[in-house]
């Protein structure tokens, strides 16, 4: 009984000495560490200050090159796209906030914006149901449709090319305007005019030229599938129109989005046609439509297409430059529609030659 009280005293004095080692010694420590977290809070906290401050400075450089470009597009746009007409293309996914600046600026230049085509997500279907392709090869025969594609027959992106286009086939005049109401009736795009003559019919010709707004496609997404299969399809899509030689800018969002170091926010469509390179020589790109530059850039590209000459503006990878050259003034037709577009019998003519810059 002795030995057993002997053990037990001496068992609750090891946990006496232990909780009073533990108690003398967690003071110190506990200051210790508490002084060292307060210095790296301290400092994390001064590197968020520094950052932010980096940010808020960035910010008000990019507020104010977009403040002098927006000045100066109203000296050089207005002219340059005088008696145009222009088509928008929005691909599922594209950012609408940016189209009324992109508007404004088009039309600063002189253009008229006489179609919007809203493309359905399921234009993209990699495996359309049959009877969607039944429709398909019903339009591809009355339409020039450029043969870009896998061979495996006509696809909703060679259809969409050749009616957007106004390719009509061979003793079909005026099969492009009966695809397009098809596709719009089957939900693949949604189609809205916008230009009326002064008697109230809609100008329906095909545009002279046409600006793709691309989006709603991650770089990440373009590299796997379905999106590598959708990305395809995109690419085909400005491919044909390149083939019959439709005069086309690819412009989206994102250039000069903020992102992690080495992480490309490029849209991939933008991307795919500059990698391109018979492409590349066909049709132009601007990579950053969210800025002002971005805006002033594709109304730029714009008039330079219809001149016959590509280039690639903003900010991303394989980007030229941030703004093409100044375009020439134009002269508007007085042909077409009466009512719609060219100068009035009595309008003075610019000199061409003094109003000409060089190519970019």
């Amino acid at each position: 009984m002795i030995d057993f009280r002997y053990h037990l005293v001496s068992l609750v004095a090891v946990f006496i000495a232990l909780a009073v080692g533990i108690a003398l010694g967690a003071g110190p420590l506990r200051e210790g560490i508490s002084s060292t977290l307060e210095s790296e809070v301290a400092q994390l906290r001064d590197e968020r200050a520094d950052l932010r401050a980096q940010v808020d400075d960035a910010t008000r450089r990019a507020d104010v090159k977009d403040e002098a470009v927006a000045v100066l597009s109203e000296t050089i746009l207005p002219g340059t796209l005088d008696g145009s007409r222009v088509g928008l293309v929005l691909l599922p996914g594209a950012d609408r906030n940016v189209l009324g600046e992109l508007e404004d600026r088009l039309e600063l230049a002189g253009a008229d914006v006489v179609l919007m085509v809203e493309v359905d997500n399921r234009a993209g279907d990699l495996d359309p149901p049959p009877e969607r392709v039944e429709l398909l090869e019903r339009l591809a025969s009355t339409l020039d449709v450029p043969d870009v594609g896998d061979g495996t027959g006509p696809t909703t992106a060679g259809v969409l090319a050749a009616t957007l286009a106004g390719a009509d086939g061979v003793g079909a005049v005026g099969a492009w305007l009966e695809a397009a109401e098809a596709m719009e009736s089957a939900g693949l795009v949604d189609l809205t005019w916008r230009q009326e003559t002064t008697v109230g019919i809609t100008d329906r010709r095909p545009p002279d030229v046409l600006v793709i707004e691309s989006g709603g496609l991650s770089v990440e997404a373009a590299e796997e599938q379905p999106g590598v299969g959708r990305l395809g399809l995109r690419l085909e899509l400005v491919a044909a129109l390149a083939a019959l030689e439709t005069p086309t800018v690819v412009t989206s969002t994102g250039g000069e989005t903020l992102s992690d170091a080495g992480v490309e926010t490029v849209d991939p469509l933008v991307t795919a046609v500059r990698e391109d390179e018979d492409l590349a020589e066909e049709v132009s790109t601007v990579d950053n439509l969210e800025s002002v530059s971005g805006q002033v850039a594709a109304a730029m590209a714009v008039a330079w297409e219809l001149d016959g000459e590509a280039g690639h503006y903003g900010v991303g990878g394989q980007a030229q430059t941030a703004l093409p050259a100044v375009p020439r003034t134009r002269t508007p037709s007085g042909g077409g529609v009466p009512g719609v577009g060219g100068p009035s019998p009595t309008a003075p003519v610019p000199d061409d030659a003094s109003s000409t810059s060089t190519a970019p």
